[in-house]
């Protein structure tokens, strides 16, 4: 009954003071924040639906997902008026991150009309054309959910209100490793995005060299795990969420790193039923090479090679 009193008084402040509705004033409590911020996550969501009807392009959200987390942060930092040490550092590195994200995204070509992501064939395969229930699909699992979604990646900014904003060790130590797993999703990417080059140079699978004829990369940080990009990508939302956790003891902050590692888990499902079906060799890499986590093991067998 408090957080509808809250929301409805809210929503009546905002509808009469428009200038308010963009820049609120200094909030006090993550509550407050969230309503907020609730109207970027309306406004995101719309977008994608209506841009996702009109162009029947299904990865509208892909287009906002290194760039909400990024003004989600800074604007908390706006908001809650705490723009000292920590709260800088937590914007400056995930700007960092969307950047990075971005500038990918750009070089792939996904903010071109023709810029579907591959694994939206097979999902409209698994509906068998029922347009009515991928729409709904689209709608609420991934236009609706992953809005909300790329919120709760920063929450734990929102644990930190009203505590002591000065650099600690450990801050500093956990915001370093946050940028060093940056850096390995991005020498990852590069490796997939170089052997695709080689690939379709190529004139099809079963030429050129080993992986080439195989199809996909087995090479480099590849060879270690089958998915190393998304386990940098859910590694760096843990690594985020353990900066207040470690002040503040905060378990709630841990929500939006929970969510990710499942929605990637289940992506990484989907993405190796694709690949299996079109490699015949990809069987035998997932028997040999572990999804996510390497065994110590194979890493030992890496450096003697």
């Amino acid at each position: 009954a408090e957080f509808l009193s809250l929301f409805s008084s809210s929503l009546c402040f905002w509808l009469t003071n428009p200038i308010t509705f963009v820049l609120p004033t200094t909030l006090s409590s993550p509550w407050t924040v969230y309503l907020a911020l609730s109207w970027t996550i309306l406004a995101s969501a719309i977008f994608c639906w209506i841009m996702s009807l009109l162009t029947g392009n299904l990865s509208q959200i892909d287009r906002l997902w290194s760039v909400l987390p990024p003004l989600y942060s800074l604007l908390i930092t706006m908001l809650t008026g705490d723009k000292g040490g920590l709260n800088a550092v937590l914007s400056l590195v995930t700007v960092i991150w969307g950047s990075r994200l971005t500038l990918q995204f750009v070089w792939k070509g996904g903010y071109t009309l023709e810029g579907e992501d591959y694994r939206w064939a097979y999902v409209k395969d698994v509906f068998g054309g029922n347009k009515l229930v991928l729409h709904i699909f689209n709608l609420f699992f991934v236009v609706i959910y992953q809005s909300i979604l790329l919120l709760l990646l920063v929450t734990p900014q929102l644990a930190l209100i009203g505590e002591d904003m000065a650099l600690t060790t450990l801050d500093t130590i956990l915001a370093g490793i946050f940028l060093f797993l940056v850096a390995m999703e991005t020498l990852a990417d590069c490796q997939q995005q170089a052997f695709q080059r080689r690939k379709y140079s190529s004139n099809q699978v079963g030429e050129g060299d080993g992986e080439v004829r195989d199809g996909f990369v087995q090479s480099g940080l590849w060879s270690y795990c089958r998915h190393p990009n998304f386990l940098c990508e859910i590694l760096i939302w843990w690594v985020f969420a353990m900066i207040p956790l470690s002040r503040v003891g905060c378990g709630w902050s841990l929500v939006g790193a929970v969510n990710l590692t499942g929605l990637f888990t289940g992506s990484q499902d989907l993405t190796e039923q694709i690949s299996a079906s079109k490699y015949p060799e990809y069987k035998r890499y997932q028997e040999t090479v572990p999804a996510f986590i390497p065994s110590v093991r194979m890493m030992t067998i890496k450096r003697r090679d």
